[in-house]
């Protein structure tokens, strides 16, 4: 397996951000590359912002600065579909992979990859979250707006995420990425309530739609050695994608998946097809004029994206659920990410009776964690 690790051109440093442990940690792991410390990351950011192939250019540098606001938000779910009651914590921003469809191209204001270095402000944040939302079973991850592990060899902070989580019975925490970065999550004892998750695709999409990702070979591998070390597995096929062939392609994937990796270690198979907002489409255009995913059939929904007729998604989705059902079983919560009531009960056969209802479906597997 063949480890893929980010390394900026250039890293900036906020001046009142050096003293941190997570910085200094950071540039010990970063020491032959060139370092300049900055007053006022929003100036550094308007001035990327505003040179050609801004996103690109971002991608190539690190920006170590603090989080000001509020590191644990939740997730934001599309309206009109049903929600996962799902939270994240923004400890790193921006992804050093590229890949077309990816919404953080319309989403994210600044272009640089971002890391939050004052981590005893999130411990606290966390302890006061937790707290306050202590009646019922919460599943938190910081996938959201960057990958979990892409910036790991050099941040570490899967250790201090998953010691700290350790302890708390009425969490479940998720890292997922699409990356084979896995070298400090092998060195840990594992933690039950804690979940690595890959992002899968079929290995077309992978190779022509996910730039700087490792190939879906390497990715189950990765889950497999995760597995192993005694790990729960979660799996996100997301976005799923049309394309003349994908029956054979997606069901080749899913076979390997199976034979590779335990199904008694995996905790849940997300499912979602493409999706984007109009305005993403332009951006999609210019910046990967060979794509052909954004030309299908594809209608505005209600939450204003883009995506493929409801037969299409259907004919999609139940094609992929039975893949997972021949060769996983049926024990295996499947769930949809942005979906309508409609979808779960022709697709899946039920409607989760509100987000307590999916949290418990979605912690079943894991037996019972409160205290």
């Amino acid at each position: 397996m063949i480890e893929s690790q980010y390394l900026p051109q250039k890293v900036y440093v906020e001046k009142q951000s050096f003293d941190f442990p997570l910085t200094k940690r950071i540039l010990e792991n970063l020491s032959q590359i060139p370092i300049e410390a900055i007053e006022n990351p929003r100036d550094l950011i308007e001035n990327i912002r505003i040179s050609r192939n801004i996103r690109e250019k971002g991608k190539t540098y690190l920006l170590l600065t603090r989080q000001k606001g509020e590191f644990v938000k939740p997730c934001p779910c599309t309206p009109y579909y049903i929600g996962c009651n799902y939270f994240i914590i923004n400890l790193d921003l921006n992804c050093p992979l590229d890949c077309t469809y990816c919404i953080l191209q319309h989403y994210l204001s600044n272009p640089l990859i971002t890391v939050h270095v004052n981590l005893d402000d999130l411990w606290r944040q966390l302890d006061v979250f937790l707290r306050r939302n202590r009646a019922g079973i919460l599943r938190i991850g910081t996938g959201e707006l960057g990958d979990s592990l892409a910036l790991d060899h050099l941040t570490e902070n899967s250790k201090g995420l998953i010691s700290y989580f350790r302890e708390k019975r009425n969490v479940i925490l998720e890292l997922k990425t699409k990356t084979v970065n896995i070298k400090n999550i092998l060195k840990i004892e594992p933690a039950q309530n804690t979940v690595i998750a890959w992002s899968l695709n079929s290995r077309r999409i992978a190779r022509e739609e996910e730039a700087g990702a490792p190939l879906v070979e390497e990715r189950i591998d990765a889950a497999r050695r995760v597995a192993e070390k005694g790990f729960r597995v979660g799996f996100h096929f997301d976005p799923i994608i049309r394309y003349p062939g994908w029956e054979e392609e997606y069901g080749e994937v899913i076979k390997r998946l199976f034979n590779a990796v335990d199904p008694g270690q995996m905790v849940w198979i997300s499912l979602g097809s493409l999706r984007f907002p109009p305005s993403l489409k332009t951006i999609i255009k210019e910046r990967f004029p060979s794509t052909k995913i954004i030309f299908d059939e594809l209608i505005k929904g209600k939450d204003g994206k883009l995506r493929y007729f409801k037969p299409l998604r259907l004919e999609l989705y139940k094609k992929i659920i039975d893949l997972i059902k021949n060769w996983g079983g049926e024990k295996i919560p499947l769930y949809f990410c942005m979906e309508s009531k409609e979808i779960w009960r022709r697709a899946l056969g039920w409607v989760p009776k509100g987000q307590e209802s999916l949290q418990a479906y979605l912690s079943s597997p894991f037996g019972p964690l409160k205290k």
